[in-house]
């Protein structure tokens, strides 16, 4: 599967990483398959056109033929409208979204590029939030859900902390955050830290 990452944002147009996810023969059962859609700025929405229009996605097949919205949020879903129009893609969220909603439920399947992933209802950074895990090659797409908890000071919900507890029992070798860097060594050692760090925390609520 090949993963492609789109990322504008400016001082004033803050904005999440999506992936754009191909197959990598461009077979007819692949599904061009995009993981959030980045912010609603006309400038955003015309990269991900461009860097689309110049990639290889299949004979007849429209770029984007889903789409997986991991929560939200502006900066993850402000885009879906444009795509929407563009496209007419399937949209799996947790909420209701797009013009072609798929209803959501915690361990649903997915063909995402040319693989199967299950999509897990993650709550903690927010109540509608998923993550979309691949077994076959062991990465998750983790949208804001595993983030980088470098000491035990903050405030951690208990859906949170549930949330890692069940990430952390996956098969996982590298992530792919909306934000940041992939982490693409011990992952599965990245989230059991955070644990680690999240329960020493007094502030767990």
């Amino acid at each position: 599967m090949r993963i492609i990452p789109f990322h504008r944002e400016s001082d004033s147009d803050y904005s999440c990483i999506s992936y754009w996810l191909l197959g990598d023969v461009n077979a007819s059962t692949d599904r061009n398959t995009l993981i959030d859609t980045g912010n609603k700025g006309s400038e955003n929405s015309a990269f991900f056109m461009r860097s689309m229009a110049a990639m290889s996605k299949g004979i007849g097949k429209m770029a984007v033929e889903q789409i997986i919205i991991t929560h939200d949020h502006y900066d993850h879903a402000g885009g879906l409208g444009v795509m929407d129009q563009q496209f007419a893609p399937q949209v799996f969220s947790y909420l209701p979204s797009g013009n072609k909603h798929v209803p959501f439920h915690d361990g649903m399947h997915v063909r995402i590029g040319d693989q199967d992933a299950m999509l897990l209802h993650t709550p903690g950074h927010s109540d509608d939030s998923i993550c979309i895990y691949v077994p076959t090659l062991r990465i998750l797409f983790s949208g804001d859900t595993v983030v980088r908890i470098s000491d035990s000071d903050g405030s951690y919900s208990h859906a949170y902390l549930a949330s890692l507890q069940r990430l952390a029992a996956l098969d996982i070798a590298a992530i792919y955050p909306g934000h940041g860097a992939p982490i693409a060594m011990e992952a599965g050692r990245f989230i059991r830290d955070c644990i680690d760090l999240i329960i020493k925390s007094p502030r767990i609520g």
